[in-house]
């Protein structure tokens, strides 16, 4: 018995020290201004569960949501009530490697599968890095408008509850998140 709780105890601390090794530091480092337009998004990125092409994606008058790890909670529901062209981005860079290679793949292709809004994740930061995000709040999220001259604008920064994701969010919580999200939609 004392031989299988010290493999057990090991384990468990050598797993803990090995998701420790893996987390990424603070900050973004080489964050370069570039022009924000379309032409400058990253060229490659995974989509969760969609095949649509770049072009289809970001068009004028679309619009791109930088979600953070309890947002991503609140906008999995984002498609019953809105129509337009949004591209969101699970921005989750900061997560430590083995935890992104475990699980959070499968846990985003599972909260967004009846979603019919694309959901690129951004585990390698190609997204923070172009908006020049160093802010990683796990509540906040980021509107962004695609203008006619395919120039990028910010025109809105937002946050839901926090713990979202862990702790979960009632429905009225939810749509008062959304509502506020739509609200700030221009």
């Amino acid at each position: 018995m004392k031989n299988i709780f010290k493999v057990v105890l090991l384990g468990i601390i050598g797993f803990g020290f090995l998701v420790y090794l893996t987390i990424p530091s603070e900050k973004i480092e080489k964050i370069e201004k570039v022009e924000k337009v379309v032409e400058n998004l990253p060229k490659y990125f995974e989509i969760i569960g969609k095949d649509v092409k770049k072009e289809e994606l970001f068009k004028k008058d679309s619009y791109i949501i930088l979600l953070n790890h309890d947002s991503l909670a609140v906008f999995k529901e984002l498609y019953k009530k809105v129509d337009k062209n949004i591209v969101l981005i699970a921005n989750i860079s900061n997560t430590p490697w083995l935890i992104k290679n475990i699980a959070v793949d499968d846990e985003l292709e599972k909260m967004y599968k009846e979603s019919k809004i694309p959901l690129i994740n951004d585990s390698n930061a190609q997204f923070r890095r172009f908006f020049q995000l160093n802010d990683d709040s796990q509540n906040m999220y980021i509107i962004y408008k695609v203008l006619e001259n395919n120039q990028i604008v910010k025109i809105y920064q937002g946050s839901v509850k926090r713990g979202a994701l862990q702790e979960g969010i009632n429905i009225d919580e939810l749509n008062k998140n959304l509502d506020e999200f739509l609200a700030n939609l221009k």
